[in-house]
């Protein structure tokens, strides 16, 4: 049974997450006859890191599953990579936003930002804007399973930009269920290729940092962050799509300069790729 489950890890480890996971967010989307309560709602994230250390503990043992969940506080990396962390995302949603705005002659329009839908409409950005990050940090676990689990596997056998690729495609169509009320295929098809060029910048990230998950956590949770608190195409809306657009441009021309300045093969100029067999 061991070496079935080792053989067939990275298939059955996506199996558990998208089964976990999607069985919350269709429910949610009212695709599934059931409603899940709230306080299992927010264990979503948590789906990545349960199915992540379980099949860690039954390929890999106890002590590959400890150095797993360690990396989810592997914070002495250098503070450069704390800042990339913390501005790439940042800078192309804001240039996104104010961009379409200077080409289209219209100011952004923050009063419907689905930071106002989460906390009201007198929630305060400077209240709020931490509070939702570090929430955000804390329950969305989906590091683990792309960064900490399908992609060194994927990199086991291919290079890092190959690795990276396929990851996108997957964390793009694993959003799917969050897009079944208002899709669009022509949207989603942005959406997509953000989930491409923002994996590439996620890997490039993991990879120099000798595999920190809270680097990339960290970075994921500032995007999803800011991402709430600008008037800006989300999951839950297909509203401003032409800012969304404009931000994943930007993604695209740093993902570009990453692969072009770090290398195809691990996404660094001076670390390998992470691999796990």
């Amino acid at each position: 049974m061991k070496t079935f489950l080792k053989q067939h890890s990275l298939i059955i480890g996506l199996v558990l997450m998208f089964l976990y996971t999607w069985t919350i967010d269709l429910s949610n989307s009212g695709v599934l006859p059931f409603q899940v309560p709230f306080p299992i709602y927010i264990t979503l994230g948590w789906g990545f890191i349960f199915a992540s250390l379980l099949m860690a503990w039954l390929t890999l043992g106890k002590d590959e599953t400890v150095k797993l969940f360690k990396r989810l506080f592997l914070w002495r990396v250098g503070w450069k990579w704390f800042l990339a962390a913390l501005l790439l995302e940042p800078f192309c949603i804001v240039a996104g936003v104010y961009l379409n705005a200077a080409l289209t002659r219209t100011p952004p329009d923050f009063s419907a930002v689905m930071a106002y839908q989460i906390f009201g409409a007198s929630a305060s950005p400077l209240i709020f804007f931490p509070v939702f990050f570090l929430f955000d940090l804390i329950t969305n676990g989906e590091e683990m399973g792309w960064r900490g689990y399908v992609l060194p596997r994927l990199q086991a056998n291919h290079n890092a930009l190959t690795s990276t690729l396929i990851l996108g495609v997957i964390w793009a169509f694993w959003h799917l269920p969050k897009y079944v009320t208002h899709f669009n295929a022509t949207a989603f098809g942005w959406v997509v290729l953000h989930f491409l060029a923002f994996a590439v910048i996620q890997t490039w990230l993991y990879n120099n940092t000798k595999g920190s998950l809270l680097i990339v956590a960290v970075s994921h949770a500032i995007s999803n962050t800011v991402g709430v608190f600008m008037p800006m195409a989300n999951t839950v809306s297909s509203e401003n799509i032409g800012s969304y657009i404009f931000y994943v441009l930007f993604e695209v021309l740093i993902a570009i300069v990453v692969i072009v300045v770090a290398g195809a093969k691990n996404l660094s100029r001076t670390e390998e790729k992470q691999i796990q067999e």
